[in-house]
């Protein structure tokens, strides 16, 4: 819904203001500021860029602070210590954690400012859905086939999440393009030519990234050893239907 409403003010953008954002300097990532100042009084279209600015910076502080919790906790605390650092007391493992917690947001905030630098030109919406993509491809398998599907095994999920996340990153950093020229005739060229083409794009790259996570996911799941019974049927309930006691 937020890219299909992009996409309509986009729209509106281009129909009043014409060729404006094309020109030397100018980007599309202009249009809704530049669309503002044309169409309100100066206070209310700055009101509305703060609002946006506030929006923005709301969601940006979350995700910074989940992923210096990713480092601290799930890596460090669950992975680390248990492995490494067992010997630790609770205490000194907390204070650890709490250190890495504020180093890898300080370090997260470093390496999102180098970015917005390096990136300020590119599309926002591209560069959103290149994260979001990303995530869909790798978790689609997990996460669609573990919720309809009683054999999802554990292999299957992580086998699943990697190839759908590799299929993503593969096609959409454009090395196929490197593989194939425009002569080859050995089998599968043609698909690998097509499957190039489909790098610039985020979306058909997250789509062929999920169907890939679907797909792993069920294939080694039918492989593997399957989940306990009993943490099946805590998950999904026992197929077996309630016997009710019938007095006559």
């Amino acid at each position: 819904m937020t890219l299909g409403l992009l996409g309509l003010g986009g729209i509106l953008a281009r129909a009043i203001l014409g060729d404006e954002l094309l020109m030397p300097g100018r980007t599309a990532n202009e249009a809704l500021p530049a669309l503002f100042i044309e169409l309100f009084p100066t206070w209310f279209a700055a009101l509305i860029g703060i609002d946006i600015l506030a929006a923005i910076m709301s969601t940006a502080d979350g995700l910074v602070v989940s992923s210096s919790q990713i480092l601290a906790n799930d890596i460090y605390r669950r992975s680390i210590v248990p492995a490494f650092h067992s010997h630790l007391s609770d205490e000194e493992v907390d204070r650890r954690v709490l250190l890495i917690s504020r180093w890898s947001t300080v370090g997260v905030l470093i390496m999102c400012m180098f970015m917005a630098w390096a990136l300020q030109n590119k599309n926002i919406a591209l560069l959103v859905w290149i994260g979001s993509g990303g995530m869909m491809a790798a978790f689609a398998g997990p996460l669609v086939m573990g919720a309809i599907w009683r054999g999802v095994t554990k292999a299957g999920a992580y086998a699943g999440m990697i190839c759908g996340m590799t299929t993503f990153i593969t096609l959409h950093s454009g090395i196929l393009g490197n593989i194939v020229g425009p002569e080859s005739t050995y089998p599968l060229s043609g698909v690998i030519r097509w499957l190039a083409t489909e790098s610039p794009n985020p979306f058909s790259c997250a789509a062929i990234g999920e169907l890939v996570s679907v797909g792993v996911t069920w294939s080694v799941s039918k492989l593997t050893q399957p989940l306990p019974e009993q943490y099946v049927e805590s998950m999904f309930g026992s197929d077996e239907p309630e016997k009710t006691n019938i007095k006559g």
